[in-house]
C-alpha cells in the first residue's frame, strides 16, 4: 500500500450498455501507475532474494495500474442456481455461513482491495442481528 493522495471515480453508465466506468482523474490529481518511492524498494528486495525486478507492461506503456490480488469466484445472486451467496453475504442453504473475502469482488479495482473487503465485511456484519438474552457487561462490572 502507498500513501500518495489520489482517488478513482466509479460511475454506473447505462448507455449504450450498462457498465461500471472508472475514471482515473479526480479533480487535479491523477493516479499514477509508477510510484517513484517503490522502484528503489523493488530493486533492493530483488537483490536480496536474487530476483529480477520487473514492472507490468500496462503500467509502463499506458500508465494503467494493475494488481496481483486474486479476486472473484463467489458470485452473488438470489439463489444457488447461479450464485454462491446472497446480498447479505450468506452462503445459500447453509445457516450462519458467510463469505467475506476477496472472492466476493467480481472485478479487479486495480489497487489493493483490502479496504474494500474491510468495508464490505463491516457492512455484512451490520446486517446480523445482535444476540438476544445476553446482557452485555460494562467495564466496571467486568473489573469488579
Amino acid at each position: 500500500m502507498q500513501t500518495i493522495d489520489n482517488a478513482f471515480t466509479m460511475k454506473l453508465k447505462r448507455f449504450p450498455f450498462t457498465r461500471l466506468s472508472i475514471q482515473n482523474t479526480v479533480g487535479w490529481k491523477k493516479v499514477n501507475a509508477y510510484i517513484e518511492v517503490g522502484q528503489p524498494a523493488l530493486h533492493r528486495y530483488a537483490s536480496k532474494i536474487n530476483g529480477k525486478p520487473m514492472n507490468a507492461i500496462t503500467e509502463i506503456m499506458f500508465n494503467m495500474v494493475t494488481t496481483a490480488h486474486l479476486l472473484g469466484g463467489t458470485p452473488m445472486g438470489k439463489d444457488q442456481t447461479d450464485s454462491v451467496i446472497n446480498d447479505k453475504f450468506e452462503v445459500h442453504k447453509y445457516d450462519n455461513m458467510y463469505i467475506l473475502d476477496g472472492s466476493v469482488l467480481q472485478y479487479n479495482p486495480g489497487v489493493n482491495p483490502s479496504l474494500t473487503i474491510t468495508a464490505l465485511s463491516e457492512y455484512a456484519m451490520s446486517l446480523i442481528p445482535a444476540k438476544t438474552g445476553n446482557k452485555k457487561k460494562s467495564i466496571e462490572e467486568l473489573m469488579g
